[in-house]
């Protein structure tokens, strides 16, 4: 029984430790797809635009879309974290507990001597994170 307690506990920490706070922001191409891997997200190609230059990745439980927008020289600018409302409570928790509230769904934290705003949207069938670089 002991067991079976870790393994959900290790199973819930896999599906829902990453709630993209963690900035994507300035890094490289391949250093994104790699971070996003280990926060267990995998390459989603399934949409595409000639118009922006990102990257689309989804969590094993279709959850959660990140996008990861670049410049032109591929460096990363700002995210989006579309989710379904079943990720809402444990999300707007997580932010509330953890980062400076801002106002109404809004947030601010550091990295190093990066500061970055997060703003959370509702839409009528999904909820979006923004963060961008302050």
């Amino acid at each position: 029984m002991k067991h079976l307690f870790l393994y959900v506990g290790l199973i819930m920490l896999f599906f829902f430790s990453d709630t993209g706070a963690q900035s994507y922001i300035g890094l490289k191409k391949d250093d994104v797809r790699l971070l996003a891997r280990k926060s267990g997200f995998h390459s989603d190609h399934i949409t595409t635009s000639q118009s922006f230059n990102y990257l689309k990745f989804v969590n094993s439980a279709d959850t959660k879309t990140l996008i990861v927008f670049f410049s032109d020289d591929d460096i990363s600018t700002h995210t989006r974290l579309v989710c379904d409302y079943s990720e809402y409570d444990f999300i707007k928790g997580d932010y509330d507990d953890n980062y400076r509230k801002k106002g109404n769904n809004k947030w601010e934290f550091n990295e190093g001597i990066n500061k970055y705003v997060v703003t959370l949207e509702e839409k009528e069938w999904y909820f979006v994170l923004n963060v961008k670089k302050k």
